[in-house]
């Protein structure tokens, strides 16, 4: 089918929600948790970042590959869907309530249950993405279809941040800065891993009546587990020799490498970088990319009509880095040395509405160029290969966060920025600010690069779509 109805979209993208909140609040939460609030040393932590996201890239193209090549009467995508629910809400409020003490019993909890929760969400969130691409053949139909599901990512991602900033990470008489208070972490977790168990379950239950229209393996396809654990990385390298992959994968790559830098440092930046207090204040920055991202989102098809998705990704790409790079610069130069907290979150505000705007069509447009791809090697390979293609992309994606999370442990071991926070000294501030800033800017240039080199465009789609109907004809 190429047209679906609003509440089947809705419903599908739905899934997103559970993943949109349960990512963000690890990103924001974790790193700073261990490092900054357990004092695990930020090299240990950043390491234990690095290992549990090498082990979750390393997954993905399995579950991927499995999920294309599974044959059971629900099809190829639910039953992985289904057992990528109640695990992973359990091995995230784990992840968030350790239960020993001690540097080396830390890291190894980190990277224990670090590990379980991505491996689990990846159950759900790969092939969810796949499911997508199947559900439709049409160009413009396909953005739209992502659109949905970034939505509600966003919407999820909305709900945790209200959660922080409006109420866990309220001040306390004891703590001033309540994101230094170790025991939200555990009751927060808990309310994430339910909001993460309704979406996804709902979902589920909410689509299943599409199963019967999905693609099925033949009757000469039958899965073999052997042949397919076999043929899994060869699948990964196979995708790799397709150009157009090969530069959405390289462009992803350094965007989230930069992402990871950033995100993992988050609430470093907030509450110290930019001194913010209060929970209002904390809120409304927090909360400001998102009425950017629903712009962004509402104009993501006529941007993608108007410049296709090869330009789509690399202006928002380019648009995206310099919003983040340039109110970092500005406070490094002195420009609010005399500024008072609420001008300072009213720039911050602007600024991450302007990111907002700016990244959402290009993230839409990654999502739907990767289910073009799948039909460009379909030509090719005369194999249909949704998983492998997202869980490949998604492999570069997480593996590059987790290099971003290991460089934000490196960083801050490398200023030697104190787990103490009346050690801080303006030094610590500068230094972070050029991490937070010109180092990240300079990644997501790389980034740039690549999207300059991806051109897929709408009439070679259309050719490609031809080609696969005469050769179905035949």
């Amino acid at each position: 089918m190429n047209n679906l109805d609003f509440g089947f979209k809705a419903s599908y993208g739905l899934g997103q929600l559970s993943v949109g909140s349960l990512t963000l609040f690890t990103r924001i939460c974790l790193f700073f948790f261990y490092s900054q609030v357990l004092g695990l040393p930020p090299l240990l932590a950043g390491l234990a970042s690095v290992i549990s996201s090498v082990f979750d890239a390393i997954t993905d193209p399995i579950i991927g590959s499995l999920s294309d090549n599974w044959r059971s009467k629900y099809g190829r995508r639910f039953p992985f869907l289904a057992l990528g629910t109640i695990p992973t809400a359990i091995f995230v409020f784990l992840l968030f309530t350790p239960l020993v003490e001690g540097d080396f019993l830390l890291f190894l909890w980190f990277v224990a249950f670090a590990s379980l929760t991505n491996l689990f969400i990846t159950f759900f969130a790969i092939p969810h993405y796949a499911l997508g691409a199947e559900l439709s053949e049409d160009y413009l139909e396909r953005a739209s279809i992502v659109g949905f599901r970034q939505f509600f990512y966003f919407f999820g991602q909305v709900i945790t941040l209200f959660l922080a900033y409006g109420y866990f990470f309220a001040p306390s008489e004891e703590f001033s800065n309540g994101q230094m208070d170790p025991g939200i972490y555990s009751p927060f977790a808990l309310v994430v891993a339910v909001l993460y168990l309704l979406a996804s379950i709902s979902s589920i239950w909410k689509t299943k009546s599409i199963i019967p229209t999905l693609i099925q393996l033949k009757e000469d396809e039958r899965f073999s587990a052997i042949k397919s654990f076999k043929s899994i990385f060869l699948d990964v390298l196979e995708a790799l020799k397709n150009r157009s992959f090969r530069m959405i994968f390289f462009g992803n790559m350094f965007t989230s490498i930069a992402a990871g830098l950033s995100w993992n440092l988050e609430l470093y930046a907030l509450t110290f970088f930019w001194g913010l207090t209060g929970e209002i204040t904390f809120l409304l920055v927090g909360l400001a990319f998102y009425p950017g991202a629903f712009i962004g989102l509402a104009l993501a098809k006529k941007f993608i009509n108007r410049f296709e998705k090869d330009k789509t990704l690399l202006y928002g790409t380019a648009l995206w880095i310099m919003f983040v790079v340039i109110p970092v610069l500005l406070k490094i130069l002195g420009f609010f040395e005399h500024a008072e907290i609420i001008q300072i979150a009213a720039i911050l505000v602007i600024f991450r509405i302007l990111q907002g705007i700016a990244i959402t069509p290009s993230e839409i447009a990654f999502g739907a160029s990767l289910a073009d791809i799948t039909d460009e090697q379909e030509v090719i390979t005369h194999k249909r290969q949704e998983g492998v293609f997202f869980a490949s992309a998604f492999f570069s994606i997480k593996a590059s966060l987790g290099v971003g999370a290991g460089l934000s442990g490196l960083a801050l071991w490398i200023i030697a920025w104190p787990t103490q926070v009346e050690n801080i000294t303006s030094d610590h501030l500068f230094n972070l600010g050029v991490i937070i800033g010109p180092v990240v800017g300079l990644i997501g240039l790389l980034a740039c690069y690549f999207y300059t080199r991806y051109d897929l465009t709408k009439d070679r789609h259309t050719e490609i779509l031809l080609e696969l109907e005469t050769r179905k004809g035949n």
